[in-house]
């Protein structure tokens, strides 16, 4: 292991990315980290090839050669080639579940998607109306297999895989954001969040997979710094990190706050923008 002694970990959407755009600011902070002995990579509810997509050419600089990555809410934790170095994978009955819900809830849904654990497939998008398949190969075919089917399809095809995260895309006239639920009847959990509703188990969050990856890197919670923006970060945002940022607007942080056990040591900024501006302060 080199000789870095201290662990940054970021989400991306919205916290160091605005509108798919890293700003040049939050590269210099995190080159600014490096220098002061920071390993530094990120914790996302995005997938793995979702997540080098987002990433682009800022992979490398953002993800440190010895880092782990939180993908997928935490249910799935990777290295830089995207193998899985630990995961919590739904069940047969789990995926009855998630496939009896979108049944009985189609309505309220446009798309499905989910990653397969062989990062070299595309992610696999399925759509609810068969006239939006081209719509949305268009769309997303750079980096998924879109395709249509009855809902009993879909879940012959879930099952067939080995899945830790299942999304749901809601259809415009529905404005749920972060907020997240348990069910009573199976171990998993939804989350509300930039217009989807997410499955993932409900033994799995961001600060269970931080702790994972610190533990791997034999680093003390004091050491890290911990950056988010919405209701999937709130675990990692909670675990006692010694620099804890939320990032942006009041009202999307007067959202989170209140769900944090010490909101008075957070660090709050307004932007990816003046975040990257903050990274270069430490």
């Amino acid at each position: 292991m080199s000789l870095k002694t201290k662990l940054a970990l970021f989400d991306i959407d919205g916290t160091i990315a605005e509108k798919g755009v890293i700003p040049q600011s939050v590269i210099e902070g995190i080159e600014h980290l490096h220098k002061k002995g920071y390993i530094t990579t990120v914790s996302t509810g995005r997938g793995f090839i979702r997540l080098k997509e987002a990433l682009g050419e800022a992979f490398d600089t953002v993800v440190s050669p010895e880092a782990l990555i939180i993908v997928e809410h935490g249910t799935k934790i990777v290295d830089r080639e995207g193998k899985a170095h630990f995961g919590e994978y739904f069940n047969e009955r789990e995926i009855d579940h998630i496939a009896d819900f979108t049944r009985s809830n189609i309505d309220l849904f446009r798309l499905a998607w989910f990653n397969p654990i062989d990062v070299n497939r595309k992610v696999q998008v399925w759509c609810v109306d068969e006239r939006i398949v081209q719509e949305e190969t268009e769309k997303r075919g750079h980096y998924a297999d879109v395709f249509t089917s009855s809902i009993g399809e879909l879940e012959e095809r879930l099952l067939q895989e080995k899945l830790s995260n299942v999304t749901l895309r809601l259809k415009d006239f529905i404005k749920v954001e972060n907020l997240k639920l348990a069910f009573t009847r199976t171990d998993t959990n939804v989350i509300f969040q930039d217009s989807n509703m997410e499955f993932v188990k409900n033994n799995t969050n961001k600060g269970l997979a931080v702790d994972y990856v610190a533990k791997h890197l034999k680093i003390h919670k004091n050491d890290l710094l911990i950056a988010g923006n919405a209701i999937n970060d709130v675990e990692m945002l909670d675990i006692g990190a010694g620099v804890v940022v939320l990032v942006g607007p009041p009202e999307t942080r007067a959202a989170i706050l209140p769900y944090l056990s010490q909101p008075e040591s957070v660090r709050t900024v307004d932007s990816p923008l003046e975040f990257g501006h903050f990274l270069k302060t430490l």
